[in-house]
């Protein structure tokens, strides 16, 4: 019986191992790292690894695309890091690969505050900053804001998308839309991907001190809408500054969830100033490395 039981098994894990197979085959693999020189008008080549439900990889694709800057995206395996794990002794996203605008060799940069601090000066420097509108787009109190989402803000969301099972499942949906992922990534990542989140969800909320992650969640939002937007458009005025990218590319991460649903349904005053930013960000800018 037991015999017949693993001929059967293995029947089965041979039949999902072709499927996997022939979706390997037909999956685009990755476009290999531009050396070319970028378009006139730019800060250069821009690929960014990320995870689509990573706040800091937000923050980063936020503040490009409210410039307007092209970019390339590559989704690491969470469960492999095979996109990575070749090249980078760094293993956490996001990854930068800056390549300048003459052309030449790509500069990996790591780590999400690093990266936002060299896209500014080289949007700077390229004098792309007229759509801020804010001339204290980077003043003390913006980057103070910008700090806060990283280490108060981001940490809260994790708590908040793993509740249950089910939840965690729901965020990593996103996995079913990375093109370069084969049917058996897709799979283990959500089912598999899932359970560890929910898991690891009572260790996150202990290295934190979170007792009620929802509560900690409003209140976090309640002291940005006190304190940074504080009655104004946006905390940077009459039009945001980096401060107010950051904190929406938090909540952007999570959009796809029930929390960001119940935060945005209870609070107008949030919901407002969401919308006033999506509309300045606009539309992605970023695609998918596929050949």
């Amino acid at each position: 019986m037991l015999r017949r039981a693993s001929i059967r098994l293995a029947a089965g894990s041979g039949g999902l191992v072709a499927a996997a197979m022939g979706d390997r085959v037909l999956t685009p693999p990755i476009r290999p790292l531009s050396t070319a020189a970028a378009a006139v008008g730019t800060i250069g080549t821009i690929r960014l690894y990320q995870y689509e439900i990573c706040p800091f990889c937000n923050k980063i694709k936020a503040l490009l695309d409210l410039h307007g800057l092209e970019y390339e995206m590559v989704d690491v395996n969470p469960l492999t890091k095979k996109e990575i794990k070749p090249w980078s002794t760094y293993k956490k996203v996001p990854i930068a690969m800056l390549t300048p605008p003459s052309g030449g060799e790509a500069e990996q940069v790591n780590d999400s505050v690093v990266i936002a601090e060299r896209l500014l000066d080289a949007i700077d420097s390229a004098k792309l900053t007229n759509v801020r509108k804010s001339k204290d787009f980077r003043s003390t109190k913006a980057m103070e804001w910008s700090t806060w989402s990283d280490s108060k803000l981001a940490v809260l969301l994790f708590p908040n998308i793993t509740r249950s099972y089910s939840e965690a499942y729901e965020a990593f949906g996103y996995v079913q839309a990375v093109p370069h992922f084969s049917l058996v990534d897709k799979i283990s990542n959500q089912v598999v991907g899932s359970l560890a989140m929910w898991l690891a969800q009572g260790k996150i909320k202990k290295k934190y001190a979170i007792d009620d992650e929802r509560a900690a969640l409003r209140t976090a939002i309640s002291h940005w809408l006190d304190e940074g937007v504080g009655g104004k458009p946006f905390a940077g005025g009459d039009a945001p500054h980096f401060g107010d990218v950051c904190v929406y590319g938090c909540l952007k991460a999570i959009d796809r969830t029930a929390a960001h649903k119940e935060i945005m349904a209870e609070t107008a005053e949030l919901r407002q100033w969401y919308q006033r930013m999506a509309g300045l960000v606009g539309e992605p800018k970023g695609r998918y490395a596929m050949q």
